[in-house]
């Protein structure tokens, strides 16, 4: 008995560790690894899920795919109502997205039970990260990468990923995981600093010819954060800042391909926040739609203003009629929420956000304070990331996408199990 519950454990964690790997080879091998990973727990441990006890948060995830049935129900009716053909592609998404609360309660479980090994999940996304850096040079230097893969233009090296511009938010997330390997965090003070600038550096550059601009911003501010809740290193925060600026204009001063990518990133950001304050701005204004970003804006408003509170339902933004010529998503998480699932979606979503924030961040003894001794080096990078994805003026890709999902719900699932693990969650 004890070599099958051997055996179970350690099928369960060579899948979890393949997830990284995954996210890499695409959203086939993602989605099959999400289903065998959670058909394979639910099998093996049927017997054991009464043992788990759901807390506050998981009861909040619960609330969120429950109310995502909800608005599908409303939508429905209120287009057979109105006698007009609902969209397929709708209740098809809806369903589909359902997989990721079952890897959320499976990861709970897992974790609770003691038979996930996070530490080897960590080194895995390091593993990871670091050979996809390293293509991305090999491509640089060289013109095609390992695999022969030529890049898709001259300022973007996606290495691996091909044509797919996403290696800079991969990097950005998973790097993150070396910079807290044990055999860094178990180092003397000078050494561990050492070694993590060395690869904060080797990773901002793998980012920087990937042409991904708000990686390198988000990576930037990752590093940020952790000197900035880490008592022995908030003094470095202002020799990181004068670093950063330097390496800014260095790079705009000497590489053209930066320096163009630069102000592009800067014209974008503007025309979007002046399209944002702007009291009459349409989908009609002249030459809004080639402006980037900010006719996403524009599209996901007008969506928006068709039904604020409940949405239009999981991946309605492509469907509305509002929207052609538009992209397939706002770029933006909250936007893409708020059209696909309205105000009280939108709602669930916060609540769960600042409610984890608090918890990890806030201590109550006496007085409210920060509680900065919870975030560990085993949750620090889950919490980097965490705080990263949920930054709230970024561009994204969808919420609701393979590869977004699998990553946002597997850090839930366990910043909510480091969490319960270190304090009781009551409310």
């Amino acid at each position: 008995m004890k070599n099958i519950d051997n055996y179970h454990q350690t099928t369960i964690n060579v899948l979890f560790l393949m997830f990284p790997l995954t996210l890499i080879l695409g959203n086939l091998f993602t989605n099959l690894n999400v289903v065998i990973f959670c058909l394979y727990t639910l099998i093996a441990y049927n017997k054991n899920f009464k043992k788990f006890k759901i807390n506050f948060f998981d009861k909040i995830i619960l609330i969120f795919f429950s109310y995502i049935f909800i608005t599908l129900l409303i939508n429905f009716l209120e287009s057979y109502i109105n006698e007009e053909i609902f969209s397929q592609h709708i209740i098809k998404k809806t369903f589909f997205f359902f997989r990721y609360l079952v890897l959320y309660l499976v990861l709970r479980f897992l974790i609770n039970q003691n038979i996930l090994n996070l530490n080897q999940f960590s080194i895995a996304c390091a593993i990871c990260a670091v050979f996809i850096c390293l293509d991305i040079f090999f491509q640089f230097y060289f013109g095609k990468d390992l695999f022969g893969i030529k890049p898709s233009s001259a300022r973007h090296f996606s290495g691996v990923f091909g044509d797919e511009l996403i290696a800079g938010g991969y990097l950005q997330k998973f790097a993150l995981f070396t910079l807290f390997l044990p055999f860094i965090i178990n180092q003397s003070f000078f050494y561990k600093i050492s070694i993590q600038t060395i690869f904060f550096i080797i990773f901002i550059f793998g980012i920087i010819l990937s042409g991904n601009r708000m990686p390198l911003i988000l990576f930037f501010f990752s590093y940020f954060i952790y000197l900035l809740l880490d008592k022995k290193l908030k003094k470095y925060i202002l020799p990181l800042l004068i670093f950063f600026f330097l390496f800014l204009s260095l790079n705009f001063s000497l590489n053209q391909t930066f320096k163009i990518n630069a102000i592009t990133f800067y014209k974008n950001g503007a025309n979007l926040i002046s399209t944002i304050l702007a009291k009459n701005s349409s989908k009609e204004q002249p030459g809004i739609a080639q402006k980037p970003y900010v006719a996403e804006f524009v599209c996901a408003r007008n969506a928006f203003k068709l039904n604020p509170f409940f949405g239009g339902g999981v991946r309605s933004y492509r469907t509305t009629g509002l929207n052609k010529g538009c992209t397939t998503h706002p770029h933006n998480y909250y936007f893409e929420i708020v059209v696909d699932l309205g105000l009280f979606g939108l709602s669930i979503i916060l609540i769960f956000i600042f409610t984890l924030m608090y918890k990890i961040l806030i201590k109550k003894v006496n007085r409210v304070q920060l509680n900065l001794n919870t975030l560990d080096s085993k949750m620090m990078p889950f919490f980097l990331i965490f705080i990263t994805e949920f930054f709230p003026i970024r561009t994204t890709g969808s919420f609701f996408s393979t590869g977004n999902s699998t990553v946002i719900f597997i850090i839930l699932a366990i910043l909510v199990s480091l969490v319960s693990e270190k304090k009781s969650i009551n409310f």
